[in-house]
């Protein structure tokens, strides 16, 4: 049901349409379970698992928010640019996810060839056609395939074999990303901004000027309470986010099995900050 404030927010949350473990049946029961009042799925560079999610929606359920986090990258760094209340028929938003995802096929058949060359790790044409078949494979789905054939003993080692890859697959950069959302009438926000691409970690002089560079681009919220912030991460952000006028957000970043955070682990999220984030996607539920 639609209100005016929420008290139990998550506006970051993955599904088997990108790198969660979570069908959106499941994810769904999850929500419920954890006692979220508000909720947003935002799956890496499609809008797909939107759809099946509004699809089981009951009438005494969460109020939900269509979503997505696209993977950005340029010469200055890499970046996550997540997108609410998008109109999903417009061409735009449409576009950049098709152009994203093409992207993301392409950097997995070069780790493919990047493992083969760096550790001498070989998979069979029926291994890379069943990875590629994911709805958007990342680096998850290699983690699990690795740890599979014995090639890794955990998860972690598996992440990490991809430490010093460098790919040079042309990607979405962050300015187009939120001309994207914002030409599709949504509200672009900065994902774990201080963390980089949620592996980083930035000094307050690097996130400011990437803020003001994104503020002037059309940039109008920051994901200021995020489950790993440390306490001084998150005050910065919320710094920020005073400083240029933009709206907070709160996000766990669940993605099921992947990953330990649970829903609703946004950090301890003042919900008077929250507000005008609320009043702003009010009118677009």
């Amino acid at each position: 049901m639609k209100k005016s404030t929420y008290e139990k927010p998550d506006l970051h949350m993955h599904s088997v349409y990108s790198d969660g473990t979570d069908t959106p049946r499941t994810l769904l029961c999850c929500v419920r379970r954890a006692g979220l009042d508000l909720f947003a799925l935002t799956d890496h560079d499609t809008a797909e698992g939107c759809d099946a999610v509004r699809a089981l929606l009951q009438p005494d359920d969460p109020v939900f928010i269509g979503g997505v986090e696209f993977s950005c990258k340029d010469a200055r760094g890499k970046y996550h640019m997540l997108g609410y209340c998008y109109d999903v028929k417009k061409p735009a938003i449409r576009e950049t996810g098709a152009f994203a995802h093409n992207n993301r096929i392409l950097k997995t058949q070069d780790r493919f060839r990047y493992l083969q060359e760096r550790f001498g790790f070989t998979f069979t044409g029926e291994e890379r056609a069943e990875l590629l078949a994911q709805k958007n494979p990342g680096r998850p789905h290699f983690a699990a395939l690795m740890l599979k054939k014995g090639y890794v003993r955990t998860k972690k080692e598996g992440f990490d074999a991809f430490r010093d890859y460098r790919d040079t697959v042309p990607s979405l950069s962050p300015e187009d990303a939120i001309d994207a959302i914002l030409r599709s009438d949504g509200i672009p926000v900065l994902a774990h901004g201080i963390l980089a691409d949620g592996s980083g970690d930035l000094s307050g002089e690097e996130i400011s000027a990437r803020v003001e560079r994104f503020k002037a681009a059309g940039l109008m919220g920051l994901e200021c309470y995020y489950s790993t912030f440390t306490p001084g991460q998150k005050e910065i952000m919320l710094a920020l986010a005073d400083r240029f006028n933009l709206l907070i957000t709160a996000g766990s970043d669940y993605h099921g099995a992947n990953k330990t955070v649970g829903l609703g682990q946004t950090n301890d999220p003042d919900m008077e900050r929250l507000q005008r984030f609320y009043d702003a996607v009010s009118c677009l539920l």
